[in-house]
């Protein structure tokens, strides 16, 4: 045929997909097959497996199902926007199924926050200046929500000892967020859980480093 004429001409190889294609990669790359059926299978288990830590991510935000949060790989928690939901998100396309808890002064937390193996659990926290930066952005963006107590320098500071108090109370492990890229902090979550329960990520990260 006149495409493998052109193709000799220009010295590219060919390969004959009807009959021994198998033998005819193996002879061009120089490498023999592996001979394990089901790769093809097991990268469709990984990625169901990642779709699967999206969901349960996305379905524990913010607080929600709090009796399912023995179910999580990892559980986040601290004051409002310190970050918990893009977090959540960024680990759970990694691979962990992640629920995050909202700390509120006026609220306690959920009791199920503490019957969790603790070492599963991460407390989150801010500096104040920074802190009061991220709600005055969402009050300027969102129609003055949450009233002056939302952004007050002062109210923020028994914000975060509100939150310390909570870690301590829950000997959860405490990773500074302040002025840290996204993909930081995950490493530090990472890190603390993989030490703690010498496991690694069941699936392989789709977001390269």
């Amino acid at each position: 045929p006149l495409a493998i004429e052109l193709a000799a001409a220009r010295g590219i190889p060919t390969i004959d997909t009807v009959g021994g294609a198998l033998a005819q990669f193996a002879q061009q790359f120089g490498q023999a097959p592996l001979g394990q059926p089901g790769l093809y299978q097991g990268q469709d288990d990984a990625y169901l497996e990642r779709i699967k830590a999206i969901e349960y991510t996305v379905d524990h935000d913010d607080g929600r199902s709090p009796t399912h949060l023995d179910q999580a790989d990892v559980v986040l928690t601290g004051v409002s926007r310190v970050g918990k939901t893009p977090l959540s998100i960024y680990l759970s396309v990694l691979g962990w199924k992640v629920a995050n808890v909202p700390l509120v002064r006026e609220v306690p937390p959920p009791a199920e926050l503490f019957e969790v193996d603790r070492r599963r659990v991460v407390g989150l926290t801010i500096d104040v200046d920074i802190l009061m930066q991220h709600r005055r952005w969402r009050q300027s963006n969102f129609a003055g929500m949450g009233g002056r107590s939302y952004s007050d320098p002062e109210e923020l500071y028994e914000e975060i000892e509100h939150a310390r108090r909570v870690f301590r109370k829950g000997g959860f492990a405490v990773i500074n967020v302040t002025n840290k890229p996204i993909e930081e902090s995950a490493d530090h979550v990472i890190a603390l859980i993989s030490r703690s329960f010498e496991h690694r990520l069941r699936v392989p990260a789709l977001i390269a480093r």
